[in-house]
Formats: C-alpha cells, sequence, structure tokens
C-alpha cells in the first residue's frame, strides 16, 4: 500500500472517530415518562375498631358474700326473670333471727314500763281528787278563819280583846292560806304531769304495735325504748331487703358474655357478675387520628372487615357519630397519640359471623374524585413562584406546566391544569437530566418515543 493511501484511510479513521465522540456528546438524554390516563383517585386509612352491642348492661351484687350457685353459661340466651346467680343467705337469715329476739326483748321491756305508766298515771288521778277534796275543805275552812278574822279585829278596835289575841288569830289565818296554797301547787303539778305520763304511754303503745310494714299516726320518738326498737325493725327491713337481693335475676331478654366469676367464690358489695347484650344489634367504635378528621363526616361511608379463620366477611357501614373533642390513647407500641371516636352503624343481617367486643378493620375514605388524571407525586416540582408544575414532553421537548393539586395520597396525586390526558410526563421531575427547551427521548413502561 502506498503512503498516500495509508494516510487516507488514517484520515477517514479519525474522522469517524471524531464524529462518534461528537454524536454522543449531543445524542438526548433518555428519561423515564409516563402517559398520562383518567382514573379513579382515593384517599383512605384504615384503623381497628371494636364491636359494641348497641343493648347492654352490666349485672353487679348489691350484697356480696358466697356465691352458692350460677345458672347462666357464657353465651347462652336467657329471659328476663330467669335466675342468674344464688347468694349464701345463711348469715343474713342468723343476724335476721337476732334482730328479731332483740325486738322481742325490748317489747317486753315496753309492756313493763307501759304497766309502770299505767300505775304512776292512775296515781296521779287519785291524787288529783284526793287534793280536789283536801282542796274544797282547806278553802272551806280559809273562808271560816277569815270570817273569824274580821271579827277579831272589830272587837280589837272597841277593846274587847287583846292585841295578842289577834295576832294569834292573824297567825292562824296565814298558816291556813299557805296550806292552801300547797295544795294548790301540788294540784298544778299533778296535772302538768298527767299529759307527760298520757304521752309517754301513747309512744311506747305505737312502739308496741309497730312492726315492719305497719303503718300508724307519725308518733315523736322520744323515749329510749321506742328509739331502739325503730332503729331495730330499721335494721331488720335493710337485712330483709338484703336477704332478697341474695337472688339476682336477668333485667331482660338477651346473651350472657364476661362471666368469670365461680360458684363458692367470695364476692364484695358491688362485684361485677357478668353482662347480657342483645345479639345482633351493634355498632363499631373506632378511634381516628386527629390528622385524618378532616377528611371524615357523619353520613360517609366506610367499609368494616370481619377476619374470621377462613375468609373475610366484609360489611357496607355509615358514620353515625363523629366526636368533638380528641382523646389521649397509648397505641399497641406504647406511643401516645391524639384519637377522635368515631361510632359505626353496620348494614347486613349477617352478624352471626361477629361477636360483641371482637376486632374489626373499618377504612375510611378521606377524599374520592372520579375520572381525575393521576400522577407520582414525584413528577411535581415546585417553581420559584411557588407554583406546582410538572414536564411535559411535547414533540420530544419537555415543557413547564403548571397545575394545581387534588386528592392526594401518600405515593399519588391528582393534577389540575394546561395538561390532557394520554399526554407525557417525566416521572421523577427533581432527578430527571432535563434542561428547558432541549430534546429528550422519553422512557416509557422500557420503551423509547420521540425524537
Amino acid at each position: 500500500m502506498s503512503k498516500r493511501a495509508k494516510i487516507l484511510i488514517v484520515s477517514i479513521a479519525a474522522a469517524a472517530a471524531i464524529g462518534g465522540v461528537v454524536w454522543v456528546a449531543f445524542r438526548p438524554p433518555t428519561i423515564e415518562c409516563m402517559a398520562l390516563t383518567l382514573n379513579t383517585l382515593e384517599n383512605s386509612f384504615s384503623e381497628i375498631g371494636e364491636i359494641i352491642p348497641i343493648s347492654e348492661y352490666d349485672i353487679y351484687t348489691k350484697t356480696g358474700g358466697k356465691l352458692l350457685k350460677i345458672n347462666a353459661e357464657e353465651g347462652a340466651l336467657v329471659k328476663s326473670g330467669e335466675q342468674l346467680f344464688l347468694f349464701d343467705d345463711n348469715d343474713a337469715r342468723d343476724e335476721e333471727d337476732r334482730i328479731i329476739a332483740e325486738i322481742a326483748v325490748v317489747d317486753s321491756q315496753i309492756r313493763e314500763q307501759i304497766s309502770a305508766l299505767e300505775t304512776q298515771r292512775r296515781s296521779l288521778e287519785s291524787d288529783r281528787e284526793g287534793l280536789r277534796i283536801e282542796l274544797e275543805l282547806a278553802q272551806i275552812e280559809e273562808g271560816k278563819l277569815l270570817r273569824d278574822l274580821e271579827s277579831y279585829r272589830a272587837l280589837f278596835e272597841i277593846g274587847g280583846i287583846s292585841a295578842q289575841e289577834l295576832q294569834n288569830m292573824e297567825s292562824a289565818y296565814e298558816l291556813l292560806v299557805k296550806q292552801r296554797e300547797q295544795i294548790d301547787s301540788r294540784m298544778a303539778f299533778a296535772a302538768a304531769q298527767a299529759p307527760t305520763v298520757s304521752a309517754q304511754i301513747q309512744n311506747l303503745r305505737h312502739a308496741q304495735s309497730s312492726g315492719s310494714g305497719s303503718e300508724g299516726p307519725p308518733v315523736e320518738i322520744s323515749q329510749p325504748l321506742s328509739a331502739q326498737k325503730a332503729l331495730l325493725e330499721t335494721t331488720l327491713e335493710i337485712l330483709r331487703k338484703n336477704r332478697s337481693e341474695k337472688e339476682v335475676y336477668a333485667a331482660r331478654d338477651g346473651v350472657v358474655q364476661g362471666l368469670s366469676v365461680k360458684a363458692d367464690q367470695i364476692l364484695a358489695p358491688g362485684a361485677k357478675l357478668c353482662s347480657i347484650y342483645q345479639p345482633g344489634e351493634y355498632r363499631i367504635d373506632c378511634y381516628i387520628l386527629v390528622e385524618n378528621v378532616s377528611g371524615v363526616h357523619i353520613g360517609d361511608d366506610v367499609t368494616v372487615t370481619v377476619r374470621l379463620r377462613d375468609e373475610d366477611r366484609r360489611y357496607k357501614g355509615t358514620i353515625s357519630w363523629l366526636g368533638h373533642a380528641a382523646a389521649d390513647i397509648t397505641s399497641k407500641a406504647g406511643v401516645a397519640e391524639k384519637r377522635v371516636k368515631t361510632e359505626i352503624s353496620v348494614h347486613g343481617d349477617e352478624w352471626e359471623y361477629a361477636g360483641p367486643h371482637w376486632p374489626v378493620e373499618v377504612r375510611f375514605t378521606a377524599a374520592r374524585s372520579k375520572d381525575c388524571i393521576i400522577a407520582p407525586k414525584t413528577a411535581l416540582f415546585e417553581s420559584g413562584s411557588g407554583e406546582w408544575m410538572v414536564w411535559a414532553v411535547r414533540d420530544g421537548i419537555p415543557e413547564a406546566v403548571a397545575v394545581e393539586k387534588g386528592v392526594e395520597t401518600p405515593s399519588q396525586v391528582e393534577i389540575k391544569g394546561e395538561i390532557s390526558p394520554g399526554e407525557v410526563i417525566v416521572v421523577n421531575a427533581k432527578t430527571a437530566n432535563i434542561t428547558s427547551g432541549k430534546q429528550i427521548k422519553a422512557a416509557i413502561d422500557g420503551g423509547r418515543h420521540g425524537n
């Protein structure tokens, strides 16, 4: 090969190499893109709720004591008025017998006191009669002595008797007046004593005739025996009422749940025995985070999922109540959270697959948009003026288009603006090597689109 030919070959190779380098340097970059479509976007979240019987009441023991018999079983259907529990009442019976015996003793003492007071009243009446006769005689004698005294004074005036004789007569008259006044005082005392004794007798007779359930006029109980008997009868009434509560009955029809007591167990007064609920009448109680409350409203539909061993059963529900204040609730992870209570009414009549206080999954839809343009959140970027933008690839050239956000999820967002379904946008706006106005290769689903 001649020297000239060799030079020509080298020149051609060099030109080809330079051309390749130039082509690589100016080749359009390949950018991941996607074609926009219309779809439905939902912003939803799930929480764990609890099935709550709408009609449920707890049963407690008022008296406590030893539980002798349990006539109910967990999950059993019971009827109103059916005996559920029976407590030992032997101690109550013994105490009742002791109180009855004490009342009998008090009654005997009351009879004795009535007899003594009756004797006292008769004595007072006899004394009053004797004093009345004595007073009449004293008044007669006083009148006679007064006339004699007046005669003595007349005789003294004419010198018929001495001063000593007049003085003796005056002293005799004054002594008789004092004796009559003493009789008056004794009669007044006896007259005052009689009503008091009569009132005491009336009190005691009322106490003697009283008993549990007896009726009578209200009499002031002032005597110790009467007050003592009244206290014993009140205690006896309480004991009998408590003994009647040793038998515990169902207040209405329902299903027994939460039965944790056992026969022969000693229970304190007020201890819970079980609960009774109406089967098939339930609601769902669910607590949602405060940041999700703004998208939840009364009347919104939710989906309730009951997870069984072999299948999941789903029910449609409606939010029937929404709390007005947040409560501090600790999550299973031990984190304190602000949550708001919601109540959900559930549609459907297949609740035989669920039971009270079962956990369920409740799915809430905070926002929904139908037939909207959906983009990944990574496709949006913020302009210098604060507007949200996407790169729309038009004729292979990326163009920044302003958009507005609609419904959002953690990864997607509804976009509105000068953008249409079918248009191609850049998927990762912040990381893509894009220069405005420079051509790119749009890679959609692994393919190449554009010049």
